[in-house]
């Protein structure tokens, strides 16, 4: 059978991600997880398709990712995981080897900045940050990594030294 309009599934795979991402920029964030989910089912029990990658279901501001201090970058990730929808173990089931189970959840409960670049941008990523977001991000990682080895190291001209007494017989 043809349809005048297109494949009706193809149509579907084109349009729902596009009513996903109005859904979340308009403030409905909870609605846009909802029908995500519900689609996913359709897709992937009935049908046996995979729900294409929705980009992105967080709707934040530049403005918003700012932090000065650890703990400041630590509530950022936490409001990133948050607004995204998603469980730490979704996250970690998402990230696969990219981002250890163990690190997932450390992210938050250490209170430390994260270590490991690749990782923060694994979540931010996985999150669904778009990419301009996601680089805004790793320049407050690295702005703030930055900080913490000069405060653990101190400044260059800080450095310490010897003084040699001779004495004059």
């Amino acid at each position: 059978m043809t349809y005048p309009e297109g494949d009706p599934l193809e149509r579907l795979h084109r349009l729902w991600p596009q009513l996903l991402l109005g859904l979340s920029r308009s403030g409905r964030r909870a609605e846009a997880i909802a029908a995500y989910r519900e689609m996913s089912t359709i897709l992937g029990a009935e049908l046996g398709i995979d729900p294409p990658p929705v980009q992105p279901l967080i709707a934040t501001s530049t403005a918003e990712l700012r932090a000065a201090t650890e703990a400041e970058f630590i509530e950022l990730l936490r409001t990133i995981q948050v607004r995204s929808g998603l469980t730490l173990p979704e996250i970690h089931r998402r990230a696969g080897r990219r981002l250890p189970r163990s690190q997932v959840y450390s992210l938050f409960k250490r209170g430390k900045l994260p270590t490991k670049p690749e990782q923060v941008r694994a979540f931010v990523t996985i999150c669904g940050m778009p990419e301009p977001q996601v680089a805004r991000v790793m320049e407050l990682w690295a702005m703030l990594r930055e900080q913490t080895e000069l405060t653990v190291r101190g400044p260059e001209d800080e450095k310490p030294f010897a003084i040699l007494i001779v004495r004059s017989a």
